[in-house]
């Protein structure tokens, strides 16, 4: 009984294995060609794999005969009427970009010097005349340059030294001040010359003048009775 047994176990394993075996290549020859005959669910066939119909012949037909065409006569061309030249479009310019404003400075005149009147009440008494400062470009203040002043009436040219005065740099803020009284004792109208000169006269004792001449107006009462005169130095390598 065992060994019939065994024998019946053995044909089912082997059945088995075969049957494996056959679905195995059953699922490789569906997965290689889905369309096979056996495969009970084949996917929908594309568009592109649809055969194609077969298209009918044309039939044969004999060629149509010739049949003249009419020429054409063109029609004579209407003359151009004389059109005006354009003119040229003047090129447009290019735009730079705007450069960055400088500071503004002294303008630079023919003389180291550029002088300016400034009217203003005198800074002790009643008195009328003139008085200023020397200064660069920056403000600093520049001593030992000579002023003339010459007052109306009086045939003497005062000679005056900026800074040499300590009372009048004292009052007027500065270390190149001078100062110059044309009548001591009241506010009068009057018109008195100022112009700058150097520092030093030369071996022949000449001293040439370091700006143009300015006329001083004053004007006979308090506010407008010192004519206070600021004269900048237009040349930074000057000295």
């Amino acid at each position: 009984m065992r060994t019939g047994g065994s024998t019946l176990f053995n044909f089912l394993s082997i059945g088995l294995l075969a049957l494996t075996i056959v679905t195995l290549i059953g699922y490789l020859v569906i997965l290689v060609d889905p369309y096979v005959f056996f495969n009970p669910f084949p996917p929908p066939r594309r568009l592109g794999e649809v055969p194609p119909t077969p298209a009918a012949s044309p039939t044969p037909s004999l060629p149509p005969t010739w049949t003249p065409t009419s020429t054409f006569t063109p029609l004579p061309s209407p003359t151009p009427r004389p059109t005006h030249t354009p003119t040229g479009t003047p090129t447009p310019t290019a735009t730079w970009p705007p450069t960055p404003t400088p500071t503004p400075r002294v303008t630079r005149a023919p003389y180291p010097f550029t002088c300016e009147v400034i009217y203003r009440r005198p800074e002790y008494d009643h008195w009328s005349g003139v008085a200023g400062h020397f200064q660069d470009l920056d403000g600093n203040p520049l001593p030992g340059y000579r002023v003339r002043v010459q007052c109306p009436g009086v045939p003497q040219v005062f000679d005056l030294v900026a800074g040499a005065d300590a009372r009048f740099n004292l009052i007027y803020g500065n270390e190149a001040a001078w100062e110059r009284s044309c009548d001591p004792t009241a506010y009068r109208p009057l018109q008195i010359q100022v112009q700058v000169w150097c520092k030093e006269p030369d071996a022949q004792g000449n001293c040439a003048p370091l700006s143009e001449p300015i006329t001083v107006e004053l004007g006979g009462y308090a506010s407008a009775s010192l004519g206070y005169v600021i004269c900048t130095l237009n040349w930074e390598e000057w000295r």
